[in-house]
């Protein structure tokens, strides 16, 4: 008799760790993002708690952005790809603004970059969720870790004449939320 070994198709619970991160942009000064990694290792999570375009300061408040880079640490035998990102935050737009707000990744010394992004056309005057799938998959190599680059950005264009708008924090807990889903395989 003769034993199958099947791998798994993700790491087990607890073993895919954010080891650190940095972060650097106008919408995310220093000490104003969080992130953490699901127990299941299924989803990474970024909080901004000063992430705002708005209308109101001028043209350098029409975009903001922020690159954060994940050294993401789990078990050999896999490799990851993202799947979605989910973004959760409060806009507010007269009628004939237009907010898009855009996400990649790519994984340090791999070629490609996933890109995924959304429109919000106002009038418009509530909290928002979307989800959104990235158009290019970009996979980590097997057995070889890099870092995870996570790049963001909301604009605002407020049309002629300009128009009154803002996309912003999250009304419940005062942050704007990322949360990346990460798709694994056995290698």
């Amino acid at each position: 008799m003769s034993a199958i070994h099947v791998q798994a198709a993700s790491p087990e619970a607890g073993t895919v760790k954010i080891l650190g991160f940095k972060y650097a942009g106008d919408a995310c000064p220093p000490g104003s993002a969080e992130g953490a990694v699901s127990d299941d290792g299924q989803a990474i999570t970024m909080m901004f708690s000063e992430y705002t375009a708005s209308t109101d300061a001028g043209l350098d408040s029409l975009r903001k952005r922020c690159t954060v880079t994940v050294n993401l640490s789990y078990p050999p035998g896999f490799r990851f790809h993202l799947g979605t990102v989910t973004m959760r935050g409060y806009a507010k737009l007269d009628v004939g603004v237009t907010a898009t707000a855009q996400t990649s990744y790519y994984i340090s010394g791999i070629p490609g970059t996933g890109r995924a992004n959304r429109v919000i056309t106002g009038a418009f005057d509530d909290d928002f969720k979307f989800t959104d799938r990235f158009g290019v998959l970009v996979y980590s190599k097997c057995n070889f870790i890099r870092d995870l680059n996570l790049n963001s950005e909301v604009r605002l264009n407020p049309g002629q004449p300009p128009k009154t708008a803002v996309i912003s924090v999250d009304s419940e807990d005062l942050k704007l939320m990322q949360e990346f889903a990460i798709i694994w395989e056995s290698c």
